[in-house]
């Protein structure tokens, strides 16, 4: 597999720092002042975007967080980074990097931290002029283990709680399992605070409430349309309905939206993908206004499932270089079911077309010759690698290549004798150039 020379820990800094350098103002969760309610708000733009009905579908690694078996379904390392401003002085950031292994499964850190500061201390009869912060964080290691069709995961969290010069710390664990009994259909179960973390501020324990997660999601057009659905119970709270819908309208932009029945919050969204990075966006509406989400996401190695390079930027079918040659990788879960190399000119017309069944070569050659044997024009040509896993997903990468016939070519001089003496034949275009 193809690996990125992207320094990792150079990326994920310079993405963090990206991230909470615009940490706009968001609404809390309805539950917020319940113990541990923060770890309920979000975890990306992407699933706030959906409404945060991501059981079901928890193919990135913030998605995951939902669910951990989801994990399982990481096709190659990434890094996903949110920061927001909740209300007033209260800063909410998420962080998590999730680490597939051959073989071994997939691994997962996440950090979730909430900081409130500036609340004013008074007694009952009095002002007393001081005022004191309030800091909660949660630290998490997951594992998740399965193939694309069944998978099961736990997320282990140490969790830290300090108000008003008070603290406590305790321990928890969430669980999930993700089910996939057809290509256009998801199932996902998952239980937050299955083991529920307990903290003690002063004299009195207090339990983080349980919350029981249960989705179902459509996965339409080669998974380039889902809709996903779910139904959400925490202790003591009403059963919550939950909704989204996301479309990729085009290679790299898509569009979402989604729907909280409890708190009768509707969201939009929109991502955008460029090489490695994914950039997304969410838009809540609520009764207090709108709320704006950024967060970003780096992806390492191969990023959307297939890659590819060319050992050379130009050729010519005619001159020395006569052929370019396509290094090609691929990280999908499952099998690649089949895939297709396309050079297409620049009228976007398909010049010469390979396809095979299972996974792709690792090298390919072209020599500049259409589907009739005949050699290209000259200019600019694309070449698109598609592979098809066994979930009916299409994964695609473009390369450019420049393809130069003989008015192109560079030309040496040719020396001849003539009598008996040498003289040197400039070439057309060095005689051109002398006149």
């Amino acid at each position: 597999m193809h690996r990125s020379h992207t320094h990792p820990i150079l990326t994920i800094l310079t993405l963090a720092a990206l991230v909470f350098a615009a940490t706009p103002p968001v609404r809390a969760a309805d539950d917020a002042g319940a113990p541990g309610g923060f770890l309920r708000y979000g975890s990306s733009a992407r699933a706030l975007g959906l409404g945060n009905a991501v059981t079901a579908l928890a193919d990135d690694a913030a998605s995951s967080y939902w669910n951990p078996a989801g994990y399982a379904s990481l096709r190659t390392m990434e890094f996903t980074a949110m920061g927001a401003t909740l209300f007033e002085d209260t800063q909410y950031s998420f962080l998590t990097l999730g680490l597939p292994t051959e073989g071994y499964g997939s691994f997962a850190l996440t950090g979730a931290f909430l900081r409130s500061g500036g609340f004013e201390r008074s007694t009952l009869y009095e002002d007393l002029g001081e005022t004191f912060d309030e800091t909660a964080g949660a630290f998490g290691l997951s594992y998740a283990r399965g193939s694309g069709r069944l998978s099961y995961g736990v997320h282990l969290k140490s969790v830290t709680h300090s108000l008003a010069g008070a603290s406590g710390g305790g321990f928890g664990a969430d669980v999930g399992v993700y089910l996939r009994p057809h290509r256009t259909i998801s199932l996902g179960f998952a239980v937050q605070n299955a083991v529920r973390p307990e903290v003690t501020l002063d004299e009195q324990p207090e339990s983080w409430a349980r919350t029981f997660r249960a989705g179902t999601a459509l996965h339409l057009l080669r998974n380039r349309f889902v809709v996903s659905t779910e139904v959400v119970k925490t202790d003591d709270m009403e059963a919550d309905l939950k909704a989204g819908i996301e479309a990729w309208a085009v290679r790299n932009f898509a569009l979402r939206g989604g729907f909280d029945a409890a708190r009768e919050q509707g969201s939009f969204g929109a991502a955008f993908r460029w090489q490695s990075w994914q950039f997304d966006y969410g838009y809540l509406t609520h009764d207090l206004g709108a709320t704006h989400v950024l967060s970003a996401t780096f992806r390492f190695g191969v990023p959307y499932g297939v890659k590819m390079k060319r050992d050379r930027a130009r050729f010519s079918p005619s001159g020395d270089k006569r052929d370019v040659t396509f290094d090609i990788d691929t990280a999908v879960r499952g099998e690649v079911e089949a895939w297709t190399l396309e050079i297409r000119n620049e009228r976007d017309e398909v010049v010469r077309r390979l396809r095979g069944n299972g996974s792709p070569p690792e090298g390919i050659t072209w020599e500049g010759a259409d589907e009739d044997g005949r050699l290209v024009p000259d200019g600019r040509y694309t070449a698109r690698i598609t592979v098809l896993d066994d979930m009916t997903q299409e994964w695609d990468f473009d390369v450019g290549v420049d393809v130069l016939g003989f008015r192109d070519r560079t030309r040496s001089p040719i020396r001849v004798e003539i009598s008996g003496s040498e003289a040197a034949e400039r070439s057309p275009q060095r005689r051109k150039e002398d006149r």
